[in-house]
Order: structure tokens, then C-alpha cells, then sequence
């Protein structure tokens, strides 16, 4: 069986909780009555690849939505998300920064038209993307 990506770093971090939990975390914080530890805190997700992750998003789910024959591979786009190391922490801001970045993608395909923001699109996120490769297929 064949790990995804990422699973090994989720499996690392959740860890330490589940060892106290069960109480094998070096004595256990339940059995002596005391509250259980925090569980650890990843770090915050740097905001130049949050804003990164939220352009990627956007733009190529937009893509899949209103450019013919074009689909999302929505196992590169988590890998660009484990990239960006987004937390439930940083989901606030996330979902604020695609909110705003898909109003303004949805101006420009409006502006420059659905051929030419399509073609954008794919050769941003397409098998030769110049931003990320293979997110979106035609």
C-alpha cells in the first residue's frame, strides 16, 4: 500500500496526541487527572505561498468551470496545497484570499474573453505550466 502525499507528515504530527490519549506518551496526562497537552501547532503557512496556493486554486477551478474540455486534477492541486503547508489555522485567510482572487479572475475572463483566459489558464497550469505543471488537462 502506497502512501499519499503528505499522509507520513499528518501521521508525524498527529502523533504526540495520540499517544497521550492512549497514555503511552511517557505517563499519561488523563490517568493523573491533569488536562492532556496541546496538540502541536504547525507552523503558519508563509503568506507569499498562501497567496501562491490561492491563485492556483482559483484560477484552475475557474478553468474547469468555464473552459470546454478542460479539467482539474485535483491530486496535483493538494499536493501544491501540502506545498504551501495550509493548516486549519490559516483557513480563514484562505478562503478570504480565494473569494478575492476569484472575483478578479472572473473580471478578467470577462475582459479579455473565454478563449484568451482559457488559453492563459493552461499554459499557467497545463502539462508545461509556467507556474505549476500538469493541474490542468485538456
Amino acid at each position: 500500500m502506497t502512501s499519499r502525499p503528505g499522509m507520513a507528515t499528518a501521521r508525524r504530527a498527529l502523533l504526540p496526541t495520540i499517544l497521550v490519549l492512549v497514555g503511552m506518551g511517557g505517563g499519561s496526562a488523563l490517568a493523573a487527572g491533569k488536562p492532556a497537552p496541546p496538540a502541536p501547532v504547525p507552523a503558519p503557512a508563509n503568506p507569499a505561498a498562501l497567496d501562491a496556493y490561492a491563485e492556483a486554486a482559483a484560477t484552475t477551478i475557474l478553468a474547469e468551470q468555464n473552459c470546454p474540455g478542460t479539467h482539474l486534477r485535483a491530486g496535483r492541486l493538494t499536493t501544491l496545497r501540502l506545498a504551501a503547508k495550509v493548516g486549519s489555522a490559516q483557513e480563514g485567510a484562505l478562503e478570504a484570499k480565494l473569494r478575492s482572487r476569484a472575483a478578479e479572475l472572473r473580471q478578467r475572463l470577462s475582459a479579455d474573453g473565454q478563449a484568451t483566459w482559457c488559453d492563459a489558464a493552461f499554459d499557467a497550469f497545463g502539462p508545461q505550466g509556467t507556474i505549476a505543471r500538469d493541474v490542468l488537462t485538456r
